[in-house]
């Protein structure tokens, strides 16, 4: 992927037939924009070597666009969960076919939601083996891209073992507060390419102009970014502001 503006889709839409139809209209309207897209069949790959059938259907429609990237979703609990457990969901997402009966299931990388903040030389160590994990499976090229989800600004040592750092996971009110008081200035050493900003909770009245200026500040945080209105189940759906935001993220 090239140089592009970077839209981060959560997309926990269970498929059933029409559901992620939006996500892929957009898709396909702006190539100029790259998606990373996070597929969480099961609270990870689920129980079973292939999803079921309506991943099964779908994820080959978002695989065909080379304007996107699937990351598996995989827990870590905040560096506790017991790494064998993580080990497997990789190892899952990484048997995914790649082609066979025209079944393209592949995945380029893993987002790994729950991790820490706070420096631990064990969590350190903990990430740094599950990285190297991504890093070496041949079933999660070509990018075998590695996203960690802290979900605020981690301790900076933890920004070398990921390929891109949620930054923020939040509602508009507190992101306005953080970028106020310059929490996301103080990133030591901090490529805008390397993070990603997710707002959730957006008011009503945030539109147009509003709106706009909301998705520029944010994109000073981070190149890629997402963004919702709905304040309940937001990543469950696209709420009624999808395509505005989408619009807006192509206009920089």
């Amino acid at each position: 992927m090239g140089p592009k503006t970077n839209v981060f889709v959560p997309l926990y839409v269970y498929p059933s037939p029409g559901a992620w139809t939006p996500l892929e209209q957009v898709v396909e309207a702006h190539p100029s924009l790259n998606f990373t897209i996070v597929i969480n069949p099961g609270n990870g790959p689920g129980p079973n070597a292939l999803p079921d059938a309506n991943y099964t259907r779908e994820i080959p429609r978002l695989s065909a666009y080379e304007n996107v990237r699937l990351v598996g979703y995989v827990a870590t609990t905040y560096g506790t969960k017991n790494v064998s457990l993580v080990r497997k969901d990789i190892e899952t997402y990484a048997s995914w076919p790649w082609s066979g009966n025209n079944l393209n299931l592949s995945v380029s990388g893993i987002f790994f939601d729950e991790t820490p903040q706070e420096f631990n030389t064990s969590y350190q160590a903990y990430y740094e083996e599950l990285t190297a994990l991504v890093k070496q499976s041949k079933g999660l090229g070509p990018t075998n891209f590695v996203v960690h989800n802290p979900g605020a600004v981690p301790d900076s040592r933890y920004l070398a073992a990921a390929d891109s750092t949620v930054v923020f996971e939040d509602t508009y009110a507190n992101f306005l507060e953080r970028n106020y008081g310059h929490t996301f200035t103080q990133i030591p050493d901090s490529n805008r390419s390397s993070l990603c900003t997710i707002i959730h909770s957006v008011p009503e009245d945030v539109q147009g102009t509003k709106l706009k200026s909301l998705v520029r500040t944010a994109r000073t945080v981070s190149d890629e970014v997402f963004l919702t209105h709905l304040d309940t189940g937001y990543y469950a759906s696209f709420g009624p502001n999808w395509t505005d935001f989408i619009n807006l993220m192509d206009s920089f």
